[in-house]
Formats: structure tokens, C-alpha cells, sequence
């Protein structure tokens, strides 16, 4: 069982070492915002590069068994920080790519990658990447011909990322006659 977290960074290296009260050998699965990245054999530190102002979650399961199933092992009830996105594609006949972009906080749209057209594949998609947490973003995907002209863009709703959600507010009440105390969510 894990017991405790340290980070050191060095420029853009952040390295996590964890704490297990298992003995030798023992399996670390690491995970990144929820998503299984790597295991190390008893050697509990990770590596990872992360970017000025990048927020990511580490955390590690360590075990010792060394068939163990990471997707079994999965933190439980991790909302992703990226998001997929997926799209059918245009029916133009002279359709060269798809521009991905994502506009954060209502600000200026950003070109996230460019998606070549292929006329034998009928869906796409494309995973952005890490997302900020209470930021709200859109994604739009905008078909351009080969004369770099745009298309209609076919957009989503603005979404506010929230990877940690707030606890639920409850109210408490005692009764003097029966001596309970009874706890409710608020607004319930």
C-alpha cells in the first residue's frame, strides 16, 4: 500500500517517489491523469517531462503480483483530462484535410492538429491534449478543399473541465425528542 507522495522537479523533469509498505519484488503501476503510463519492479520513482503550468495527476498502485492487470488496478472514478473527439466526415468531393481547433475560456480558437481527408474512411478522431482543470472549452473541426477554402465547422458546447468535482454540501439536523441526528444533501 502506498503511503505517501514526493515530486522533485528538475526543469522540465518531474520525478515521483512513492512510498510502499510491501516488500521485495514489488510491481509500481503508475498512472497519469487516470491513464496507465508504465510499471516499474521495485524501484519506486518515476520520470516524466511536464510543460511550465501543466497540471497532471500522478498516482501509483503498487502490488506483488507481477501478472497483475492495469486496467484492473485503475484508479477508480478518474474523469480524463484530455478529451476524444470524433467526427463523420464531409461528403465534399474535393475535401483535402479537417482543421481540429479548440477554443479555451471563450478566448481565440487554436489550431490543434490538421486531420488529412481520406475518402475510403468514414469517421475520425483525434484525442487533445491535457485540458486545465475549471476551464471551459470547445472544439470545432472545419473541413478545407484543396483551394484552402472552409467549410461549415461543426462545433460542441462549451464544457467546463472538472477533474476533481466539489463535495456535496449536506445539511444536519438533530431532533431533541429522539435524540437523531439526521444528515441530508442539501437541495435534496
Amino acid at each position: 500500500m502506498i503511503s505517501s507522495y514526493a515530486a522533485t522537479r528538475f526543469d522540465a523533469i518531474t520525478i515521483v517517489t512513492v512510498v510502499s509498505s510491501l516488500t521485495s519484488p514489488v510491481y509500481f503501476h503508475w498512472f497519469v491523469d487516470g491513464e496507465w503510463v508504465g510499471v516499474t519492479r521495485d524501484d519506486p520513482s518515476y520520470a516524466l517531462r511536464v510543460a511550465p503550468g501543466e497540471q497532471l495527476r500522478v498516482e501509483c498502485v503498487d502490488t506483488n503480483d507481477a501478472d497483475a492487470d492495469p486496467d484492473s488496478l485503475a484508479p477508480a472514478d478518474q474523469a480524463p483530462a484530455t478529451r476524444l473527439l470524433w467526427w463523420v466526415r464531409s461528403l465534399a468531393t474535393d475535401l483535402d484535410h479537417y482543421r481540429v481547433e479548440q477554443q479555451a475560456a471563450g478566448g481565440d480558437w487554436e489550431l490543434l492538429a490538421t486531420v488529412a481527408h481520406d475518402g475510403r474512411t468514414w469517421s475520425y478522431e483525434h484525442r487533445t491534449g491535457r485540458l486545465t482543470d475549471l476551464t471551459a472549452y470547445a472544439w470545432r473541426v472545419v473541413p478545407v478543399d484543396r483551394a484552402g477554402n472552409h467549410g461549415t465547422p461543426v462545433a460542441t458546447e462549451a464544457e467546463t473541465i472538472v477533474r476533481t468535482p466539489d463535495a456535496p454540501e449536506f445539511t444536519i439536523s438533530f431532533d431533541a425528542e429522539t435524540g437523531r441526528v439526521t444528515y441530508a444533501e442539501a437541495g435534496s
